[in-house]
């Protein structure tokens, strides 16, 4: 069993917390560790939905058999693992945990924040189905707080993994 957290990195203006929805799913790229081979399909793990393990007791939220060594993995979230990040005064996010990962025979190589993210902005207004997939490069998204009078952004958003 190894754990691996989801460390983020952004720049933002005006965006003071950054979380994901309740609906939301991971959506990562993974490596098996018994053949070390990357595969090139995303894998959407969803923390509400549970797979029985094939070959043993239990039950876990992603479930795989690499298509090159036929190995079985599992990736589990880990439970209260899911955190709100916020951003520092200097409107940076950085390497901040948002997320950890029970991996069984697969390690996370790559992330993509896709949708259903929340943003909280200085003015106190909550941006609810916050997109980065609408940006070419799938790391940034832009919005206007009405309130404030201000436009808001999270950009260049990274993920990077490491072993906990």
């Amino acid at each position: 069993m190894v754990k691996i957290a989801l460390n983020l990195t952004a720049e933002v203006e005006n965006i003071v917390e950054l979380y994901t929805s309740p609906e939301y799913e991971w959506n990562l790229k993974l490596r098996c560790t018994s053949c070390n081979e990357a595969d090139d399909k995303w894998h959407a793990i969803n923390p509400d939905e549970e797979v029985q393990g094939k070959g043993g007791p239990g039950s876990f939220n992603y479930q795989m058999k690499c298509k090159f060594c036929t190995n079985v993995s599992t990736i589990d979230i880990v439970k209260d693992s899911i955190k709100h990040i916020t951003a520092k005064e200097n409107g940076m996010i950085e390497n901040q945990t948002i997320a950890v990962f029970d991996c069984r025979g697969v390690e996370p190589v790559a992330f993509d924040p896709q949708s259903d993210w929340i943003a909280k902005s200085e003015g106190g207004y909550t941006f609810e189905s916050v997109d980065f997939g609408e940006d070419e490069n799938g790391d940034a998204w832009f919005g206007y707080d009405d309130s404030a009078k201000v436009s808001v952004s999270v950009t260049d958003l990274k993920g990077s993994f490491e072993r906990v």
